[in-house]
């Protein structure tokens, strides 16, 4: 099933090459990640180029892709979707947990803290934003050469 399929890729890879677009300009980077089915989570600075753009418009695009050098590896997901602010605290201590338990030097980010309810608490300046994904295209030349397979959001 394409869900499970692109749920699985989400899950095996690390990075978001994020697109946005508001008053700091079209600007893309690169964002750690970790997702709930299909729905993506990142940690960024409000402050930031993108983050000005992400707290003014809402949405963004952005790929996952791995890394190959023939055109039959290529595999990867592009997405489109609304993102906004993590503010629920239950939902941020989840997220923290998935983070550091993914990326376990991320607690650099809060100056050594490792303790989930207090990074939730207070996420020094790394807010949490929630990417709910509205179109995702799955590439995977190995499987299915030169298609892209969509999955239908809700």
């Amino acid at each position: 099933m394409l869900r499970e399929r692109i749920e699985e890729y989400l899950a095996a890879h690390t990075t978001l090459n994020l697109a946005t677009y508001g008053p700091g300009g079209l600007w893309a980077c690169a964002v750690l990640y970790v997702n709930v089915g299909t729905t993506l989570y990142f940690t960024s600075v409000a402050q930031t180029r993108h983050g000005v753009n992400i707290n003014t418009s809402g949405i963004v695009s952005g790929t996952i892709n791995d890394d190959c050098k023939s055109w039959e590896t290529m595999a990867g997901v592009q997405l489109g979707g609304v993102v906004e602010l993590v503010t629920d605290f239950d939902e941020r201590r989840r997220i923290v947990r998935a983070y550091l338990e993914k990326f376990p030097y991320s607690t650099a980010l809060w100056h050594g803290e490792s303790e989930a309810d207090m990074i939730a608490l207070d996420p020094q300046g790394h807010d949490f934003y929630r990417i709910t994904p509205h179109q995702l295209l799955f590439t995977d030349n190995q499987t299915a050469p030169g298609r892209r397979e969509e999955l239908a959001m809700a």
